[in-house]
């Protein structure tokens, strides 16, 4: 199960991360979910970071992918506390679903079908990484 908890932690910093990377104009893909030309509901401020005056979506992009990048060695247990895991898991999962509700379309669905099972776990089913360690 942790493998597969980990797979999902890597996928969501993933689709969080794009944005600082976007695919050229007109070639977002369910894998890489912004391009060049994607535009957010917000405008004036939640454009991509190569564009001006963009605050809102770098500022969930980075948060997102940051507290899933650091929810992976917290998963294991190594230089960040376990005890900090379902937080950075519950923060990640809300930061990118709302960066992807400010994008929504097709390609916004995988990435909020991740979070939310990230935030199901956490929040319904109680994960921490002793349960998932099993023990």
């Amino acid at each position: 199960m942790r493998i597969l908890v980990l797979v999902l932690l890597l996928l969501g910093a993933h689709f969080s991360l794009t944005p600082f990377a976007p695919a050229q104009a007109g070639k977002a893909r369910f894998y890489w979910p912004f391009a060049a030309d994607s535009r957010s509901i917000l405008s004036r401020v939640g454009g991509l970071p190569s564009q001006s005056g963009s605050i809102v979506t770098p500022l969930l992009g980075g948060l997102a992918g940051l507290c899933f990048l650091a929810a992976v060695p917290a998963l294991f247990s190594v230089v960040v506390p376990a005890s900090w895991w379902p937080f950075l898991v519950a923060v990640g999962s809300v930061a990118s679903i709302l960066l992807y509700v400010l994008y929504l379309g097709p390609n916004s669905l995988l990435p909020i079908a991740i979070d939310l099972v990230l935030l199901w776990g956490v929040l319904i089913q109680h994960w921490t990484v002793a349960a998932l360690r099993g023990g």
